[in-house]
């Protein structure tokens, strides 16, 4: 089945940059910016949409129409979104969000909306109804009465202390309700992937700090950034497949794997071309490069050799 995410990001900006307004920007109060939301394919490391928005735009006011995008882009029919399941955290698990994802036809994983019904579905848990979950110190429960929507679906409660002992809870709605909670917990745990993925492009592609007071050029720098975030991934898996490097991010593939010095010498071999492509030795990340060269082009035009240069 295909997995699809959603999340919204913030990306600060001056005050006086064209729709820069106060939002939620993690660990900053009072910062002004814009919001980037995003859809992605993790299964295959793509970003399948994004768009910029105002900095005071939340989750629940961009799924619809960033889920209609996504359904246009990829030419979905009603059978294939059956088949397929979209995640998403608590930002858009509202009951209304979950009902019109329902209607459409989509399979789901989602983080309910709301601390206070999070708090009143755990005490519906028996006590002897907690059981350790897949994630240390987390504990899994089922309520006894939980939230109804359009088609079956099953709900998952999760609490868990930090260091200080306070307790959090919150709740996880699916409608793959054949699965176990340890299932549906290690399921939605796969979000994180994303999480790093958008850190990655902050950090390794530069879309926060290339700030623009034109909404439209920073719309442009996003929309270059997705292209240039979708060919790495298809860089990762025709060029580095089977090796290590393939499991490397965006920050690291960019400053570790397309920085590495290299040359390069182009000849004539009887009525073909022959590369020759020299790669320093002593390089992390050199076999990974020369395995890949040989794998991907015929044998006979081109040579790959290890040494200093």
């Amino acid at each position: 089945m295909l997995v699809v995410e959603v999340d919204l990001t913030g990306l600060r900006a001056s005050k006086r940059a064209e729709r820069s307004t106060k939002g939620y920007f993690s660990g900053e109060r009072g910062a002004t910016g814009r919001q980037l939301v995003k859809a992605s394919a993790p299964g295959y490391g793509e970003v399948i949409f994004s768009e910029l928005r105002p900095g005071n735009t939340n989750s629940c006011e961009v799924l619809k129409r960033t889920i209609e995008e996504v359904e246009r882009v990829l030419e979905s029919s009603r059978h294939q979104r059956k088949r397929t399941i979209v995640r998403l955290d608590g930002g858009f698990g509202t009951d209304e969000n979950i009902n019109w994802l329902i209607w459409r036809g989509y399979q789901l994983l989602v983080k309910g909306y709301g601390g206070t019904r999070a708090g009143k579905l755990a005490k519906s848990v028996p006590e002897g109804g907690w059981h350790e979950g897949p994630t240390e110190g987390q504990q899994l429960g089922i309520p006894a009465a939980p939230p109804r929507y359009a088609r079956k679906t099953k709900t998952v409660v999760r609490r868990w202390s930090d260091a200080k002992g306070k307790l959090y809870t919150d709740y996880l709605i699916t409608t793959l309700a054949d699965l176990s909670a340890d299932e549906i917990a290690k399921l939605y745990d796969g979000r994180a992937g994303m999480e790093a993925d958008i850190k990655g492009d902050k950090r390794g592609l530069g879309i926060e700090k290339r700030r623009k007071r034109s909404f439209h050029a920073q719309e442009a720098l996003v929309l270059l950034a997705q292209l240039a975030h979708n060919l790495i991934a298809h860089f990762k898996r025709w060029f580095l497949g089977g090796s290590g490097a393939q499991k490397l991010g965006v920050e690291r593939l960019l400053r570790e794997i397309l920085a590495l010095p290299a040359e390069a010498r182009v000849g004539k071999r009887g009525r073909g071309r022959r590369l020759l492509v020299k790669l320093p030795e002593l390089h992390p990340w050199a076999e990974a490069l020369a395995h890949g060269v040989e794998a991907r082009f015929p044998p006979g035009g081109w040579r790959t050799i290890l040494r200093k240069i």
